[in-house]
This record gives structure tokens, C-alpha cells and sequence, in this order.
């Protein structure tokens, strides 16, 4: 097997949307937030696999599947989880850990550190990123207590077409009137600031713990043309691409790792029919698979250091 199509899981928060329900034509009593694409509990929607979760599929294909990087560091699992966002209201004020600290403090969740990306779709709205001036631990605690946490952090618009990159440790928080793709290392951690008085834990000690407490510059990144993609951003955790597909055209994972790619505009077919948006395609390591028609995608794949290495400074994270 070459590819999986999988079957997208979708999650509701309070600060979700109606959008992807109607997308999708889900019908949700909750505000749908985020609906997880590429997850390694998903199941696969078609072909001899149908019905079965991609973690107990990837058992039985071994690392050659994945890839020498992702198996490498992170074993028969896919070590990315990638996601489509859709926020009604701001999101909480938040941070992420690193993999040291997830894989210390954080071991039985099971997770990893959450490095990640967003790549706006849809409308245009506020994001937080970063201080906007140095702050020190126990006076950034007091103002996530009262309330002033607010006035300390920077805030910038953002829109369709921007791709941002949040490196583990970076507070931040979407605001509302967006449409994303995010992807981002398979971690479900998220560390509460602050929340607008919404009656939800926060985890001050442990995002004082991670928490960057001085100001974030939020990299401006150029795009890397290249045949029928560009490389939008590129780190240790992932590279995120974006594909053009007019006609017929075959996409091959690279050599070092699996590669999962999103249609987010447009309509293809592939060996096993139609997609649509949204749909996501899991290609195993040095794979091919011939897709018609004509669509945007957006990839993400684990690059190898030597590849990482290879790509230049306007694209690097």
C-alpha cells in the first residue's frame, strides 16, 4: 500500500465555529473548532484497510512506511497531526511545551512538544504572538491572575495566504473570524494563560515553566518556489508545502519521510475516487501516487537535517 485517504475527526470547543459543520454538512450541537485530519487514532476511509486506525495499520508496515527520520526519532507512530481550525471567539491566551519537557513532565500523556504552524485559509482576524516587552515570571503570573495579562501581549493581523510558525514556548492565541490548516507535532498539551473569565483550568506554573517571557519576533517568511510547490516554512518538526495541481500529476514523498497532503481547494481523484476539501492523503516514504484534476494542497513532511539544512533562512523557523 502506497496511500491512505483518512477519515477527518471532528472536535468541538468553545470557541468554535459553524463553519466546518456546514463545510461538511455535519450536524453538531456544539461549535465545531477543529476537525483533525491527519491523526494516528483516525481511520482510513477506504480501500483494503476501510475501518481500521492508522496507529494498528502502521504496526503492520513497519518504518519503511514512515521513513527513516520520523521512525527514527519517534517510532511506529505519525508523529504530526495536522488540523483544520475555525474560530468564532478568541482562543485562550496559551503555550506549548517542548519535547524535553513533554517527554520528562509530561511522559505518561504520551505526547510530544507541540511545535506548529498556521496557514490562514479563510477571513481575516487578530492573532497573539508574543510579549510585547520583557516580563518577569511572578509579574506575568499576577497578570494572568487579574487580568492585565491582556495590555503585556503583541498583537498582529494576519490573513488569507500568511503562514505563521509558533515554535514551542511562544505564547499566543487566535482570534476570531478565521478559517487554518495547522500542523503541528502530535500533541494534545496546551498550557492555559489566561482565558477571558471563561470557567476553564488554567496551568500557570506549568506555562511559566515553558513560556518565552520576552517579546517573539514572528518570522517573515518568503516562499521557495519550486516545480508545482513552494516551501512555505521549514523546521526540525516539519516542512509545510503548498501544491499546485492542474491536469495530472504525480506526487512522491520524499526519501526520508512519509508525506500527508490536504486539499484544501478544488476537487482531484485519485485511484480510489473522488476528494474533496479537506480530505488528506497519507503517502508512505519514496511513495508515488498519480493524482487528476485541478486542486490546491498543502503537504507536511519530517525533512531529514541535511535537508533541513539545504533550505534557506527566508523559510526556516
Amino acid at each position: 500500500m502506497s496511500a491512505f485517504c483518512l477519515e477527518a475527526r471532528p472536535v468541538p470547543r468553545v470557541w468554535g465555529g459553524r463553519l466546518l459543520a456546514q463545510r461538511l454538512g455535519l450536524v453538531s450541537s456544539e461549535p465545531i473548532g477543529e476537525l483533525w485530519l491527519a491523526y494516528d487514532r483516525n481511520p482510513i476511509r477506504s480501500g483494503p484497510a476501510a475501518g481500521r486506525s492508522l496507529d494498528e495499520v502502521l504496526c503492520g508496515l513497519g518504518p519503511g512506511f514512515l521513513g527513516e527520520v520520523p521512525y527514527g526519532r519517534y517510532g511506529l507512530e505519525l508523529p504530526l497531526l495536522v488540523k483544520f481550525l475555525n474560530t468564532a471567539e478568541w482562543l485562550s491566551v496559551q503555550v506549548h511545551p517542548d519535547d524535553a519537557y513533554a517527554h520528562t513532565v509530561e511522559a505518561t500523556s504520551g505526547f510530544h512538544g507541540k511545535t506548529e504552524a498556521w496557514y490562514v485559509l479563510e477571513g481575516e482576524g487578530e492573532v497573539v504572538y508574543g510579549l510585547r516587552a520583557p516580563v518577569g515570571r511572578e509579574s506575568l503570573r499576577q497578570a494572568a491572575l487579574d487580568g492585565s495579562l491582556w495590555g503585556l501581549l503583541h498583537r498582529e493581523r494576519v490573513g488569507p495566504g500568511q503562514t505563521i510558525g509558533v515554535p514551542a514556548g511562544t505564547i499566543h492565541a487566535l482570534g476570531p473570524g478565521l478559517l487554518l490548516y495547522e500542523v503541528q507535532q502530535r500533541s494534545d498539551l496546551t498550557y492555559r494563560l489566561y482565558d477571558y473569565g471563561r470557567p476553564r483550568e488554567l496551568h500557570l506554573e506549568k506555562a511559566l515553566d515553558v513560556a518565552r517571557l520576552e517579546p517573539t519576533p514572528r518570522p517573515r517568511l518568503q516562499p521557495l518556489p519550486g516545480h508545482q510547490k513552494e516551501v512555505l516554512l521549514a523546521c526540525e518538526a516539519f516542512v509545510l508545502e503548498r501544491h499546485a495541481l492542474r491536469g495530472r500529476r504525480c506526487f512522491r514523498a520524499p526519501e526520508e519521510s512519509f508525506l500527508l497532503l490536504t486539499l484544501v481547494g478544488g476537487a482531484a481523484e485519485w485511484v480510489e475516487g473522488r476528494l474533496g476539501w479537506g480530505d488528506t492523503l497519507l503517502i508512505g516514504a519514496q511513495r508515488a501516487l498519480e493524482l487528476v484534476g485541478e486542486a490546491e494542497f498543502l503537504g507536511a513532511f519530517v525533512p531529514s537535517p541535511e535537508r533541513l539544512a539545504w533550505y534557506p533562512q527566508t523559510v526556516r523557523m
